[in-house]
């Protein structure tokens, strides 16, 4: 089988059949024009030698084996190029992929061989599945767009396809040629998986937002999952007269609708590929775009997120649980905020109780340290979603009793390991200390006031 990376095709000019390549085979080994031209003094030597091994079939086509010549002249770069009265469906077919992920960045071609590797390991032990490159599966029925990779299991074809290289220039470009694949691939039968780069991320966990390009919200997959997290979403919207959006301090544009959908990013660090999965309600479908952020996210390793069965996996289960119980939680702490602000409120317009109840705090919450307590308090590993999830809910003052006290200890079990998860210790006791501000409640500003003092 032919590899088949970023391996310098590009179409010159194009005319009945032929199919004019920057590469060809030569001595059993793939060789590159240009490459070849560095051996020679200047170009009309390379062009006559070259020139010269091609009439005497020294060159091969890599995907139909036919033999090709040098063609350069006044119109053209100089070239490979099967005979007249040939033609190479594959070469034609890899030409206008080439094309097709022009725009992309070099990590483009570095993500999609990792992931063609994984799945094809799987195509040994597992039948009935059959992993491709898209050109190479529809190089025979002419695919005007075609996935990075194709895979077939039993009746199902599903095709992924990896987004690289977006800015805010060519975001509405993007995203017309993007609704022009999906609607394609849809008219053909496939489901198209999309995996963005990691780097176009943006996410505000403290105030679940996802912020977005318009081409990340024509991405949206609508899984297995994701009919879950309606469920989850339509019933704890139901048992409550506020809104999901403000539970969660979330800045809506629109009313939201309860469509859940799933974003998937890929992430390529030297030889380690990973996945993030995030869970959103898409907002307002127009520029700023956005997105409620239903889940925290969370990583998965490339073996692990790409398991086929009837469908890939791209979901941890335990993972998934997790965070919906997390959502719940964060539901019902939410609820307890807003009544705890309106009692707040209305006590606030007794200047007595107010004050008494602001006066009491400096009693309560003078710092208290036991010989051994911190020792014994059993030890909490939360991933980077949750962490920032909490840090955030802290620079708010939008934080309860039980996450104050949850945060006051991970952060004494791991005040040197903060740093790691790119928030610096004084900044957080900076926080604690402008949420003291804030916050009346003793039961959570003891909590503060040790994060303060760590």
């Amino acid at each position: 089988m032919v590899g088949c990376g970023k391996i310098g095709i590009t179409i010159v000019h194009k005319e009945g059949s032929w199919y004019y390549l920057k590469f060809a085979i030569y001595e059993n080994n793939k060789i590159f024009l240009d490459q070849e031209f560095s051996k020679y003094p200047n170009v009309e030597v390379a062009i006559e030698e070259v020139r010269k091994k091609s009439r005497k079939k020294a060159y091969t086509c890599p995907f139909c084996g036919e033999y090709l010549f040098l063609r350069a002249g006044t119109k053209y770069d100089p070239h490979f190029a099967h005979s007249r009265d040939k033609s190479c469906l594959m070469a034609q077919a890899y030409e206008q992929y080439e094309q097709q992920v022009e725009r992309e960045s070099p990590q483009h071609s570095v993500i999609r061989e990792t992931v063609f590797d994984e799945l094809k390991t799987q195509e040994k032990y597992k039948p009935g599945l059959t992993v491709e490159y898209g050109y190479k599966a529809k190089a025979d029925e002419h695919w005007k767009y075609v996935p990075d990779i194709i895979i077939n299991k039993g009746a199902k074809e599903i095709g992924i396809s990896i987004l690289t290289d977006v800015h805010h220039k060519g975001d509405k470009p993007l995203a017309q040629m993007i609704r022009k694949r999906n609607e394609y691939f849809k008219e053909k039968g496939m489901l198209n998986i999309w995996f963005i780069e990691y780097r176009e991320l943006s996410v505000d966990l403290s105030n679940r937002t996802l912020f977005l390009w318009e081409s990340e919200t024509l991405l949206t997959t609508k899984t297995t999952w994701d009919h879950k997290w309606d469920v989850l979403v339509k019933q704890l919207s139901g048992s409550t007269k506020y809104k999901v959006s403000k539970v969660f301090n979330y800045n809506e544009r629109v009313e939201l609708q309860y469509d859940v959908r799933s974003l998937y990013y890929v992430r390529s660090k030297g030889d380690n590929i990973s996945f993030y999965v995030y869970r959103l309600i898409l907002d307002e479908l127009r520029s700023p775009y956005r997105g409620f952020a239903v889940s925290t996210g969370y990583k998965m390793q490339l073996s692990k997120a790409l398991i086929v069965h009837d469908q890939i996996r791209l979901a941890n289960e335990d993972m998934e649980n997790q965070q919906m119980e997390l959502f719940k939680e964060d539901f019902t702490k939410g609820i307890d905020h807003i009544v705890q602000a309106e009692t707040c409120h209305k006590e606030s317009e007794n200047p007595v109780l107010i004050s008494s109840i602001l006066d009491k705090p400096a009693a309560i919450i003078s710092p208290i340290k036991q010989q051994g307590a911190e020792k014994d308090l059993p030890l909490i590993h939360w991933d980077d979603g949750t962490f920032h999830h909490m840090i955030g809910q802290l620079k708010r003052g939008f934080i309860t009793e039980h996450d104050a006290a949850m945060l006051e200890r991970y952060l004494r079990h791991n005040r040197e390991l903060v740093v790691f998860k790119g928030v610096e210790l004084p900044d957080i006791q900076k926080m604690a200390n402008e949420a003291l501000g804030k916050i009346p409640y003793p039961e959570i500003r003891k909590h503060l006031v040790e994060i303060a003092l760590l």
